[in-house]
C-alpha cells in the first residue's frame, strides 16, 4: 500500500514522487512524456496518471495511460485501444484503475500489471472537446460506485463496480459538467 506521505507531481517528461521525506524522479521513456494527471488508492502503491507526448499539441487525445509504482519506481505504459480525457481517471476500492474511454466504456485494469480485467458500457461513444471547460463524460468514483455522467443525455449513471452493472440512472434537468461526492 502506498504510504500516507506520498504525494505525486506530475511532469512533462514523468513524475515526481515524495515518499519517505525524500524526491525521486521516475522519467518517462519518451523526451515528452506528459503524466499530469493522476489518481491514486490508499490501496495500492501504483499511480494511474495519462500520457500524452505531443508538446506541441492543442488537444491530445491520448490512448496510452501510464501505471506508476511508487515502491518500485517502475513505469508501465498500456494501451488502451481508446482515447480518453483528464476527467476520465479514477480508482476502484481494491485500488483498481477505471478509465472511461470515448469508447464509452469504463475500462477496469490491474494496477500492477496493466492486464484489462473488465470492460463495461457506460455511455455511448463520445469525443473529447476542444475546449477543456466544455462537458464530457466524468468518472467519479465513490467506494464500490462508480457514477458516470453522459452530457449528451444529461444523464447520470451509477455504476456497481462489484457486479460491473448500471444500478440507477438519473435524467438531470440541466447538463452535467464536473462531478465530485462526499460521504457521510
Amino acid at each position: 500500500m502506498a504510504g500516507e506521505n506520498t504525494v505525486i507531481f506530475g511532469c512533462e517528461d514523468g513524475l515526481l514522487v515524495f515518499k519517505d521525506g525524500r524526491f525521486s524522479k521516475i522519467s518517462s521513456p519518451d523526451t515528452f512524456g506528459r503524466m499530469g494527471n493522476q489518481a491514486g488508492s490508499p490501496a495500492s502503491p501504483v499511480v494511474l496518471g495519462d500520457y500524452k507526448v505531443d508538446k506541441d499539441a492543442v488537444l491530445e487525445r491520448p490512448t496510452r495511460i501510464s501505471l506508476v509504482n511508487t515502491d518500485t519506481k517502475a513505469l508501465k505504459l498500456v494501451e488502451l485501444g481508446t482515447s480518453y480525457s483528464f476527467r476520465s481517471l479514477g480508482r476502484g476500492p481494491a485500488g483498481e484503475a477505471l478509465v472511461l474511454g470515448t469508447d464509452g466504456s469504463l475500462h477496469v485494469l490491474n494496477p500492477v500489471t496493466g492486464a484489462t480485467v473488465s470492460t463495461i458500457p457506460v455511455v455511448a461513444a463520445w469525443q473529447e472537446p476542444e475546449a477543456w471547460q466544455d462537458p464530457r463524460p466524468t468518472l467519479y468514483v465513490q467506494g464500490s460506485t462508480a457514477y458516470v455522467t453522459e452530457p449528451a443525455r444529461r444523464q447520470l449513471h451509477a455504476v456497481d463496480l462489484k457486479t460491473g452493472k448500471t444500478v440507477r440512472t438519473a435524467t438531470l434537468g440541466h447538463t452535467p459538467d464536473e462531478l465530485t461526492g462526499v460521504t457521510g
